[in-house]
């Protein structure tokens, strides 16, 4: 199959943005390899329930001046309409005003603040017509809620050039994760959720994704590295499609790195 330029672009754009700090400077550091699948998603103009297998690739570190982070998904559909396989990555870059500063901006909830930039873009590997391209800038805010190991809300302005420019909307980004413990098991409960205005095609939309951890590794004293987990898609008007909604339990494993 040829791979077009853009697509090439797509995979050295997503790898690269979070790069900005080299490896000697960064504070902390995590990846993850996950694989998910689910059934009964809806696709527009399909009147058939969708099965697919998603492999994803996520990164993200601290440095001296902020946060990096990036993911790429490799989506495959099984069922449902025709086989195809299709990319889709974000990656943000959150510079913080505390560590810019160098005072400390924190204040009772409040743990930072920070500017944030980042890119959506997405292609099927088996259409040569471009993909979808959405730009973003923005606020973050960092929260100090207990028992959280970090509770972030991003404040941002999108804007969508590709496939068509129907320019800009809001959209804001809780992202969590929670730690428990059950019967000495180790647990988490961590996702994000993307509510995203409307523009001038696209209706509002809402895209949920919790999921529930079990750090499996830990039964044999390897904690921290490979987790089985339930994870809810739940997305209101899908792609900004009025009307068109998911609501799907997927299985994922997970291995950290």
């Amino acid at each position: 199959m040829p791979v077009s330029p853009s697509r090439l672009r797509l995979a050295m754009l997503l790898t690269a943005l979070p790069a900005s700090a080299s490896a000697d400077s960064l504070l902390w550091s995590n990846s993850e390899i996950q694989y998910l699948h689910g059934a009964g998603y809806n696709e527009p103009f399909n009147p058939n329930p969708v099965a697919q297998s998603i492999v994803t690739v996520t990164h993200s570190h601290g440095w001296a001046y902020g946060r990096n982070f990036f993911f790429m998904d490799t989506l495959f559909t099984e069922s449902g309409q025709p086989p195809q396989t299709n990319l889709y990555g974000e990656a943000y870059s959150t510079f913080s005003l505390s560590k810019i500063s160098g005072l400390d901006l924190s204040y009772g909830i409040f743990k930072d603040f920070g500017l944030t930039a980042g890119i959506n873009l997405g292609e099927n590997m088996d259409s040569r017509q471009s993909g979808f391209r959405a730009w973003l800038y923005g606020i973050s805010v960092d929260f100090d809620l207990p028992g959280f190991n970090y509770f972030n809300v991003d404040f941002l302005r999108q804007r969508v050039t590709e496939p068509a420019d129907i320019g800009t909307s809001w959209q804001i980004t809780p992202v969590w994760q929670l730690p428990f413990a059950i019967a000495g098991s180790k647990w988490s409960f961590e996702g994000f959720a993307d509510f995203i205005g409307r523009n001038q095609t696209a209706a509002r939309q809402a895209l949920a994704q919790p999921q529930l951890r079990l750090d499996i590794g830990d039964f044999w004293d390897d904690a921290g590295h490979l987790f089985i987990c339930l994870e809810y898609q739940y997305w209101h008007n899908k792609y900004g499609i009025k009307g068109l909604h998911d609501n799907v339990p997927q299985a994922l494993v997970v291995w950290k790195f």
